[in-house]
């Protein structure tokens, strides 16, 4: 491969592949080499992790021969830059070389070989007059490389794989046509294998009878039942009022009243009961609140919120001591 990419078409790729505008990725590429090779004039060294390592280094003084005069000449001590390819980038580039085999050669196709040089220093003549003799090289023969199967870790877990789902695929096939035909060739393989294996007992599978679908039950609608007064004693707690036994009324909640919980009870849930009247004149004592009253008069707390929409109050902790307050009489509606 002879094709080379400069900085202006390799701004172009990071523009394409990056999201960036070009003008953006221009900058970008020459910044990041500017800081490279200054970097590298003042550390000496800089590496690039999963690239490479750029070096440098110093070199001698040091002696050559001219190839076409002969002449010795000095080549003054100077500087260079050298690069290492990182390991990674190293298996990136050799691994699609990976299948390939080393192949030995004779020594005679190395003889062959190591006549042909890419450099030759001319010959130096006696005389002017006499002309030059040019030699032609030897034809060097052709060395092939054994082809190699492009067997691979990947293309045997491949092989594999669709093994292993063509042996699925039938298994399952088999599976259904036998589940479709056993009741025609049920009994018969049975008979078959009795016959040949007198000691296999084959045991056929047990058939669950089809029940046959009940009657759809009409479940009636809970009946919120009137119980008969109850009198509910006074809190030994608290100094109660003498209440009459006819202002004590008993209320069953439905299912979901019961269920909710007794905090998440607001006057928006005074809806399952209408207030028939008045059941009492309370006088308000210390320590009392609408939850203890509920509890009082109707056997259950959940039902304060209908003492605060008679009474149109908003704070359901606290009453005012020695106040009057009127508890309203419930009826289902």
């Amino acid at each position: 491969m002879d094709k080379k990419i400069n900085l202006s078409q390799l701004a172009d790729m990071l523009s394409q592949q990056g999201g960036m505008s070009k003008s953006a990725s221009e900058q970008f590429v020459k910044t990041f080499f500017d800081i490279i090779s200054n970097t590298v004039l003042q550390e000496g060294l800089v590496k690039v992790k999963g690239f490479g390592t750029f070096k440098l280094l110093q070199m001698e003084d040091r002696e050559s021969v001219n190839v076409n005069t002969g002449e010795r000449f000095t080549i003054e001590g100077h500087q260079k830059i050298s690069f290492t390819p990182d390991a990674e980038l190293k298996e990136r580039i050799n691994k699609p070389f990976a299948a390939f085999e080393i192949v030995e050669i004779t020594p005679e196709q190395a003889d062959k070989l190591g006549d042909v040089e890419t450099t030759t220093a001319a010959p130096e003549s006696n005389s002017a007059d006499e002309p030059e003799e040019t030699v032609a090289p030897e034809p060097v023969e052709e060395i092939k490389t054994p082809q190699v199967k492009d067997i691979t870790q990947k293309g045997i877990t491949r092989f594999f794989l669709r093994l292993l789902v063509w042996i699925f695929s039938l298994v399952l096939i088999a599976a259904v046509a036998l589940y479709l035909l056993w009741p025609v060739v049920g009994d018969k393989v049975t008979e078959f294998i009795n016959d040949k294996f007198p000691g296999i007992t084959l045991v056929e599978p047990v058939q669950t009878p089809v029940r046959a679908p009940k009657p759809q039950e009409i479940k009636p609608n809970p009946v919120v039942e009137q119980v008969e007064v109850v009198t509910i004693p006074a809190d030994t707690t608290t100094i109660q009022p003498v209440v009459a036994p006819d202002t004590v009324q008993t209320i069953v909640l439905s299912k979901a009243d019961q269920d909710k919980k007794l905090a998440l009870f607001t006057e928006a849930d005074t809806v399952n009961f209408r207030i028939t009247g008045t059941l009492a004149a309370h006088k308000v004592q210390k320590g009392e609140s609408m939850v203890k009253l509920a509890f009082r008069y109707y056997g259950s707390k959940k039902l304060w919120p209908y003492i605060a929409r008679y009474n149109k109050l908003t704070a359901a902790s606290q009453l005012i001591e020695n106040s009057t307050i009127n508890i309203p009489r419930l009826a289902v509606k």
